[in-house]
């Protein structure tokens, strides 16, 4: 990541891996820049040390979208459905505007499952890999 920064780091790191990717994803992370765990695909549930918040002037916001689906309580409210959609509608809208810039890794025919999960297994994939009918 530093590379492709031209050693600043990233400003937004988004981890649904943890372990040790996480652990990376803190050495080439941008001075204020925000870290989201948001799961542990890894195996491993990742500490995060103080000192680096402290000296990188870092944020950690953990999310876990469960609870904006009303798992592990029930019912969901009207509310979280609300803040839901409000969040899916400005995603879309800076998408739209050109603000987001994903990265697709692959475009793959669903016929082509087994060659997906193999280059995500592999650890190949850099962005997203997409599966279409």
């Amino acid at each position: 990541m530093l590379d492709l920064t031209d050693g600043r780091g990233a400003d937004v790191i988004y981890d649904p891996v943890g372990g040790e990717v996480f652990a990376q994803s803190l050495r080439c992370i941008a001075p204020e820049g925000r870290i989201i765990p948001m799961g542990f695909a890894g195996g491993d549930v990742p500490q995060i040390p103080a000192n680096i918040l402290l000296v990188k002037n870092i944020t950690a916001i953990g999310l876990y979208w469960g609870h904006y689906m009303g798992w592990g309580r029930q019912p969901r409210t009207a509310a979280d459905i609300a803040r839901l959609h409000a969040a899916m509608a400005q995603m879309f809208q800076w998408y739209g505007d050109g603000k987001l810039h994903p990265v697709t890794h692959a475009e793959l025919d669903l016929a082509e499952v087994a060659a997906g999960m193999d280059i995500v297994a592999a650890r190949q994939v850099i962005g997203k890999v997409v599966l279409t009918p």
